[in-house]
């Protein structure tokens, strides 16, 4: 295995800086600009090899990217190629990429577009930072590019489209308010010609919960409104007990729906109820819908096409928020391996699925995406709050022996941070498997007597993170999954935990990084360890691959956000230092990457 370090690439970048021309960069930049073209919704839907244009590149949430000219026969000679220094704060990035230009939009939505080969700044965009009560707010995820604009949803609840080609404000809209908490973490979505957002931050003093919503592309005037806490006499209403609506708290809907155009559906996940205790709630044992749920919305309308809720009445702070992966497979579950099988399933025969790890038990879930059946569910990690599904009634099971109360402390698997958390899981159409950056924490927990206030709902409770019993003082544990069969088909674990997300190519290979700063490429199929490069940082944020110029990148965001470090004492990672790290093969190295 080849090693290849920083600092000869950086110091080639500091002698070439030497005979830099303003009047030339100019032009090269302008020209760069000149050629972009407007995506279009085909473009959205069969996005170009080379292109990045959403969170995890198409509607499925695959991060996939079928490029192949860094491979698992070459990878061992990828070297860096240019590096750029972000914005401080919350490192979350998703860089996106279309004919040549690579948009950054970083902490508090500070956006950037820069020249995909080189680095060279185009234009930024620097939004007014608002003294928000949420401590999240400014972990901004995503954009998406759509005609000619980048549109995202803000740190202070707006949706703002800028001009690609200068960075312009072409119009803004307010959503909702900042200041009882309301932010944006996941990104807008483009489905059936509209720009769909979940909102998040649905904390104290934001009665009623949070929302998904649908808005005009050309100005952002609101289309529709689906909340994700049932209101006063609608479905599921009951089942949060005699609190009322105005008592109703959390919901948040934190990352992107995944959308099927064939159906013109979205899938989104939602989050926790706030606070987290049942009897901080006050909600009694009903399932306070739709928390912890998958949401099916026709695109058109946002009316509710079916749901199943993962954990019903939770109190433990493990929301099921996180990636949906749209994917069409046999569905044979293999019974020695599979926990939960739907009763009378028809196995082998293929479907359309809802699957991956959409919260932070670990547990793989399997649905049809057409009708929301219960197909089949598997534990990846040490989970003792799910004992079981009931696929009649859509729901899962939840362990009635780590019920918490207000002052006792319970001994609960996994951690508050999983599991997994936001970072995602990616799937690969070759090998048909889910990737998964999964760590083995469970924690002592606590329930508190006082409320939280806005932005704090995390004073719910106190926690401590303790390594898992059978994970042999092992945190991290990067598993690849059948998607068909629900079988492990390799897993990679270590002490270091998996903060990241991964991102896996048509070269068979698959990316991941860990707490120790490690950024490793896998053989997708058997899970050898091809090549490995030490980053100045974790890398929290999302990485892609793409295109330019008839060469392969690898884009990786690094830089300090989600940590498990708390119980490997012995790994010590420096705060901040966000970077960009863009790798790719020598030049003249490998077959020119298809368009």
């Amino acid at each position: 295995m080849r090693l290849h370090h920083v600092g000869l690439s950086l110091l080639a970048s500091v002698v070439a800086a030497v005979s830099f021309s303003p009047a030339a960069f100019a032009q090269t930049t302008n020209a760069l600009l000149e050629k972009y073209t407007p995506v279009t919704e085909q473009d959205l839907q069969n996005p170009a090899d080379g292109d990045w244009t959403m969170w995890r590149r198409n509607y499925a949430n695959w991060a996939y990217s079928p490029l192949d000219q860094i491979n698992a026969d070459n990878v061992d000679q990828m070297a860096l190629a240019w590096t750029w220094t972000l914005e401080p704060g919350r490192q979350e990035l998703t860089p996106l990429v279309h004919d040549g230009v690579m948009f950054l939009m970083q902490a508090c939505n500070f956006t950037q577009a820069v020249d995909s080969t080189t680095g060279d700044l185009l234009w930024q965009y620097r939004r007014e930072v608002v003294e928000h009560p949420a401590s999240l707010a400014c972990g901004n995820r995503n954009a998406v590019l759509y005609e000619d604009k980048l549109i995202m949803a803000t740190h202070d609840a707006f949706l703002v489209a800028l001009d690609v080609k200068t960075g312009q404000v072409a119009w803004e809209h307010q959503v909702g308010d900042w200041q009882v908490g309301h932010h944006y973490s996941g990104g807008p979505v483009i489905a059936d010609g509209k720009i769909i957002a979940g909102m998040s931050g649905c904390y104290h003093y934001n009665p009623g919960g949070c929302w998904i919503s649908a808005h005009d592309v050309t100005s952002g005037e609101e289309l529709w409104r689906t909340y994700t806490i049932p209101r006063e006499g609608e479905f599921g209403d009951e089942t949060w007990g005699d609190v009322p609506v105005e008592s109703r708290y959390g919901g948040s809907a934190w990352n992107t729906g995944a959308y099927d155009p064939e159906s013109n559906t979205l899938y989104y996940g939602i989050a926790v109820p706030i606070p987290w205790g049942t009897d901080q709630r006050g909600s009694g044992d009903g399932d306070v819908l739709y928390t912890n749920s998958t949401l099916a919305l026709d695109a058109s309308t946002g009316e509710i096409k079916w749901y199943f809720q993962h954990m019903p009445n939770e109190q433990w702070d493990l929301d099921h928020p996180f990636a949906r992966l749209i994917v069409e497979t046999d569905v044979i579950p293999n019974a020695d391996e599979v926990n939960w099988i739907a009763p009378g399933l028809e196995s082998g025969v293929k479907r359309k699925v809802i699957t991956g790890i959409p919260g932070k038990t670990g547990v793989v879930w399997t649905l049809d995406a057409a009708t929301g059946d219960f197909l089949w569910a598997r534990n990846t990690v040490e989970q003792n709050v799910m004992t079981g599904v009931d696929a009649e009634k859509r729901i899962g099971i939840v362990n009635p022996e780590v019920r918490s109360v207000i002052g006792e402390e319970v001994y609960v698997c996994p951690y508050l941070l999983g599991g997994i958390n936001w970072q995602a899981t990616a799937y690969n159409p070759d090998t048909n498997a889910i990737y998964a950056p999964l760590n083995n924490l469970c924690m002592d927990f606590t329930l508190n007597e006082v409320q939280p206030s806005i932005g704090a709902h995390h004073g719910s409770a106190r926690s401590k993170p303790v390594i898992a019993e059978a994970a042999d003082g092992n945190v991290g544990s990067f598993t690849a999954i059948n998607a068909a069969t629900g079988e492990i088909m390799w897993q990679f674990d270590q002490r270091a935990g998996f903060p990241g997300s991964a991102l896996t190519t048509g070269g068979n290979l698959v990316f991941a990084v860990d707490d120790n700063r490690r950024l490793r490429a896998f053989d997708a199929t058997t899970g050898d360890v091809l090549w490995e490069q030490v980053l100045n940082n974790r890398a929290t944020g999302f990485p892609i691959s793409y295109e330019a110029n008839g060469r392969q990148y690898v884009a990786v965001p690094a830089g300090s956000s989600l940590s498990y470090t708390s119980v490997t004492p012995e790994i010590r990672v420096p705060s901040g230092g966000n970077m960009l790290y863009v790798f790719a093969l020598p030049e003249g190295l490998g077959k020119t990457a298809s368009n």
